[in-house]
């Protein structure tokens, strides 16, 4: 058995459906993300349209002296070294209709496959070969890119093991029309080892994560409901200072009149006292009256 530094660099994943891969996924390594499983191979040779590879067992692994941690770090190294595809949906099926390349100048051309309309996009990911190439969604050079092309959150259906597809995320965009589609294309048109998920996922830019598309919209919903109930907070803490403001210049206003009312009294008496003091001296002047 070879060492792991000796084999790593060939190190790739694989993204495979968990409820009908749990006979292999007994005995090999794998992270599960909702109904998808993320295994891990080495490459041992490509060529056209085939990928040879060794699946890595548990056994292995452990010989290897590393964990599954180890192996999914050093797959999505390697997968960031490599070229990945990211093309229109229009530029694939034109390149499955003209696969010696497309005529120039021929109307044919958008009369078949008119120009899309850029909102309205969608786009095919997947590897170079197209084989396996779903695992891309675990690349996060090409999610962070991708973000930066689309401006921001993008949903991810995962058509097959192959290549998943990428729409610009749009508020009208409902997660249980998509997942029916999905699960309709599952059923009816995709062989059951091609099949990866029932589900459509959203990829968030802001924590760099891939959710299913329904829990994403909860966790909005939460969001929002924390912003509201900051601003409620807010709200009522302003509405707090305010009453305590109005209830302080109240005090302040009573205090002067109080202050006010005392100097009034004070200065009263003051006259009533300067009253009874003329009122003394004028009689005592009246007792110092002599009678020659």
């Amino acid at each position: 058995m070879p060492s792991f530094d000796e084999i790593k660099d060939s190190v790739i994943c694989k993204l495979v459906n968990t409820e009908n891969n749990q006979d292999i996924l007994k005995d090999r390594p794998n992270e599960q993300m909702e109904d998808i499983s993320a295994t891990f191979a080495m490459l041992v040779g490509e060529r056209e349209g085939e990928r040879l590879t060794l699946p890595i067992t548990n056994e292995m692994m452990i010989d290897m002296g590393v964990d599954i941690e180890t192996l999914k770090e050093t797959a999505q190294n390697n997968m960031a070294n490599q070229d990945y595809s990211f093309k229109s949906m229009r530029e694939v099926l034109l390149d499955s209709m003209f696969p010696d390349g497309v005529p120039e100048n021929d109307p044919m051309v958008d009369m078949l496959l008119p120009p899309e309309d850029p909102n309205m996009a969608m786009y095919v990911l997947s590897n170079n070969g197209n084989i396996y190439g779903a695992a891309e969604i675990m690349n996060q050079k090409a999610m962070d890119e991708i973000t930066e092309k689309l401006g921001g959150d993008f949903v991810v259906l995962p058509s097959s093991v192959h290549e998943t597809i990428i729409l610009p995320l749009n508020e009208d965009m409902d997660c249980n029309t998509l997942d029916s589609m999905i699960q309709e294309i599952n059923a009816g048109v995709l062989d059951e080892k091609d099949k990866l998920s029932d589900h459509a996922f959203q990829y968030d830019s802001e924590n760099h994560e891939l959710v299913r598309m329904d829990k994403m919209q909860e966790r909005m919903q939460e969001r929002e409901a924390s912003v509201d109930k900051t601003i409620d907070s807010y709200t009522e803490d302003r509405a707090d200072k305010k009453t305590n403001e109005k209830s302080e210049q109240k005090s302040e206003i009573k205090a002067e009149k109080g202050q006010k009312s005392l100097m009034d009294r004070i200065s009263s008496k003051k006259e009533e006292v300067a009253k009874k003091e003329s009122s003394r001296e004028s009689v005592v002047k009246k007792k110092n009256i002599s009678i020659e």
